[in-house]
């Protein structure tokens, strides 16, 4: 210790280690540099402040002696490198002086320090705590902030070993963070609790996979040793919105009404209205979804509806409406209906049925005297002389010498004496007769009258007298062999034909 104390000006005064006050010693480090070469040299490690404050001296073939470098990040002459890709490797002290605790790093009375891409192999800390690690601070010092603290990103542990706690890292009142870094056991073995030692605290570890993402962790202790640079996606129907997972336990289900139809998802999306959250992309035959780890959101199946974002279930339309795929429940229109819930369109009202209002469940059929066609909202009225009977498609014409009944549900014969004429019975005129149900009113024939309307047949004219014409209601002429005198004015009486004489007649 002399020839470092005269030549480097190093002072070991006042060494602690664990607990008790050694000799003045140094202590023997070995660097290994990434490109495998190794350097051995003594250093002495600083104290401040009265308390067992280490700072990392490094000595190798690429600094001056003398250069310095503390955990602060204080350079003294201002050309040293930062640690990555170096191998801290510690030996035990020389003539019994043992590490106090910490074999590659002991950071003490609210030292910071970060680390990155470094490996810590073969580290001891005999008769000590923290086999590569010690980070602690005094009791007093409650204050976060004024407390010691360590990160390591990307950095393995490998053949460690303390004789006390934490075998790779001991932590008092302090705070040890690992980011994506890698504590190796032994081959063939499998790490011993107490591997990581907490006092007072609990470390943060983590792995160094981003949102959406988590590592390829175990458990150890109170930490996790992770693959570096090993990241496998959440799966479907989960979301990790925070970097750092260590496990896939980390990665939440989607909270109701969201859903995730990718893995790696930062967060879950919203369900649109009209659709619904569900486990399985071709789940959409009935509408009915799932609460949590959402993994798809379809459309509602036609019939079905939802009204709000984030729905899980689909509703079923109530009777007298109707949906298409993805759309709201509508009231049917006039002229159509839907008869039970959940259905997926209105139908057509058949021929002979109504429905005159929208939202209908069901079809009115047309009363006797109407018709109606396919998806008709109202019934037609017959027109006159045709008839038709309830749910009729179309009215019928009624025959010849017939009549509509007044509700026109039946075509009727007219009586004798009567018959049809413009959708009514009416009375056979003088002259005219009718002897048959549902036949037309005929003319009497020359020679015979009716006097009377609604006549059943026509009477004979008296001998002597005829008719001039068909359809007389009166015997207004003579037959042949008579005569009317042409002298007497509105002579109606037929005379005998003289003697010698000729008489046509009148007929």
């Amino acid at each position: 210790g002399a020839s470092l104390t005269t030549a480097w000006g190093c002072d070991c005064a006042g060494c602690v280690c664990s607990g008790y006050n050694p000799p003045s010693h140094t202590y023997l480090h070995r660097f290994a540099l990434a490109d495998g070469f190794t350097g051995t040299e003594q250093v002495c490690f600083e104290r401040g402040h009265g308390q067992g404050e280490y700072v990392i001296l490094v000595t190798d073939d690429k600094y001056d002696a003398n250069v310095q470098w503390t955990l602060e990040g204080n350079v003294v002459d201002g050309n040293a490198h930062d640690l990555r890709y170096l191998d801290f490797t510690t030996l035990e002290s020389k003539e019994g002086c043992e590490t106090p605790g910490g074999g590659a790093a002991y950071l003490m009375g609210g030292l910071r320090a970060e680390f990155y891409d470094t490996t810590f192999k073969r580290t001891l800390a005999a008769n000590g705590n923290g086999g590569a690690v010690t980070v602690a601070s005094d009791f007093d010092k409650m204050n976060v902030t004024d407390r010691s603290a360590a990160e390591f990103t990307r950095c393995t542990f490998e053949d460690f070993e303390a004789d006390f706690y934490g075998q790779a890292a001991f932590s008092s009142i302090s705070q040890l963070r690992l980011f994506d870094s890698h504590i190796a056991a032994d081959p063939g073995m499998a790490l011993e609790a107490g591997t990581v030692f907490d006092f007072g605290t609990v470390s943060d570890c983590q792995s160094g996979c981003g949102p959406g993402m988590y590592g390829a962790c175990e458990p150890i202790d109170n930490c996790f040793s992770c693959d570096i640079g090993v990241c496998s996606p959440c799966p479907i129907g989960t979301y990790r919105s925070d970097s750092g997972a260590v496990s896939e336990d980390q990665c939440l289900p989607c909270p109701i009404g969201t859903f995730s139809g990718a893995e790696g998802a930062a967060q879950c999306s919203t369900c649109p209205i009209g659709s619904f959250v569900t486990l399985l992309a071709n789940d959409a035959e009935d509408g009915l979804g799932t609460n949590l780890g959402g993994e798809a959101c379809i459309a509602c199946p036609a019939g079905r509806e939802s009204i709000k974002e984030g729905s899980v279930l689909c509703h079923s339309c109530t009777a007298g409406t109707s949906s298409s795929e993805g759309q709201p429940c509508i009231s049917c229109s006039t002229g159509t209906y839907a008869q039970a819930s959940g259905s997926a369109q209105c139908y057509d009202c058949t021929s002979g049925k109504r429905a005159a209002t929208t939202g209908s469940v069901e079809c009115v059929t047309c009363d006797a005297g109407t018709a109606s066609t396919d998806g008709a909202s109202s019934c037609t009225a017959c027109t006159a002389g045709t008839v038709s009977s309830g749910g009729a498609s179309s009215c019928k014409a009624c025959g010849e010498g017939e009549v509509t009944n007044a509700e026109q549900s039946v075509c009727l014969q007219c009586d004798p004496g009567t018959e049809a004429d413009g959708g009514n019975c009416t009375s056979c005129a003088q002259g005219w007769y009718n002897s048959e149900q549902g036949q037309p009113c005929h003319a009497c024939e020359v020679g015979k009258t009716s006097s009377i309307t609604s006549a059943l047949s026509c009477s004979p004219c008296p001998y002597s007298y005829t008719t001039t014409r068909e359809g007389s209601s009166e015997c207004d002429g003579c037959i042949e062999g008579y005569y009317r005198d042409p002298t007497v004015a509105d002579e109606t009486e037929c005379l005998l034909c003289p003697d010698n004489a000729y008489c046509a007649g009148d007929s």
